[in-house]
């Protein structure tokens, strides 16, 4: 009896926030990603990385998000590092497998198979310059690639910073070259102590990519497109 009723509930849950997710224009992120239901309506604004760029003012703490959709409906990472004051940083690191375990289900939590793992480290001065040395290598400080396109069925990386005072915005997707040239993903699972292994990229095929964009498919996956603008997320590109 308790299984049906928590299925139910979870069914309620998931299709009420499977759509929010799909609305490009969901409620701003101004914090909260740890609750299931905060990431699945606020998703996009967490990527844009919103409350960065609110937070962004002079004299601002440097502080970063960098994003890996391992295929959205397989896997999420999320790294968050802000500045210390004393040359490191706080980094806060996620990791999700997705279609969770429902053995997990309980109706005290009927989404705790969709959260984070999550893990907290104190980097040192060496290692968070070393960090920012590799972002810079991977073309974070440049221009963002305006009209680059990402599908929640690829691999890529989305970031958002605030450096100096001044937010910075990029995105990387698997396999084009500046993808393949990144360095700062493997800095970044060194420090990753959540225990979900990478997801690694692989090739993904063109029709996965136009097969019920922008809604629910068949077998209950989300499929959804983003697009690059000139500082940050455009919205969904026209195909």
């Amino acid at each position: 009896m308790e299984n049906a009723v928590v299925r139910g509930l979870l069914a309620a849950v998931l299709t009420t926030s499977a759509a929010a997710l799909l609305g490009l224009s969901a409620c701003a992120y101004r914090g909260g990603i740890d609750n299931p239901v905060v990431r699945k309506t606020q998703w996009f604004s967490y990527l844009d990385g919103d409350d960065i760029r609110t937070y962004c003012v002079e004299n601002a703490p440097d502080r970063y998000r960098l994003v890996y959709n391992g295929r959205y409906d397989e896997q999420l990472r999320s790294y968050e590092l802000t500045a210390d004051g004393a040359g490191g940083a706080s980094l806060t690191s996620r990791a999700m497998q997705k279609r969770g375990d429902l053995t997990e289900l309980t109706l005290d939590d009927v989404l705790a198979p969709w959260r984070w793992q999550k893990a907290e480290t104190q980097l040192k001065p060496a290692d968070f310059q070393a960090f920012q040395q590799r972002l810079e290598a991977g073309g974070f400080y440049a221009v963002a690639p305006a009209g680059l396109r990402l599908h929640s069925s690829e691999f890529y990386w989305i970031a958002s910073g605030c450096r100096g005072g001044q937010f910075y915005f990029g995105a990387w997707l698997h396999p084009q070259a500046p993808f393949q040239r990144l360095s700062f993903p493997d800095f970044l699972y060194a420090k990753d102590t959540t225990g979900i292994p990478v997801n690694p990229p692989r090739p993904v095929p063109p029709a996965e990519k136009y097969r019920n964009s922008g809604r629910n498919n068949d077998d209950g996956e989300i499929s959804f497109w983003l697009q690059v603008g000139e500082n940050g997320l455009g919205g969904v590109p026209n195909l």
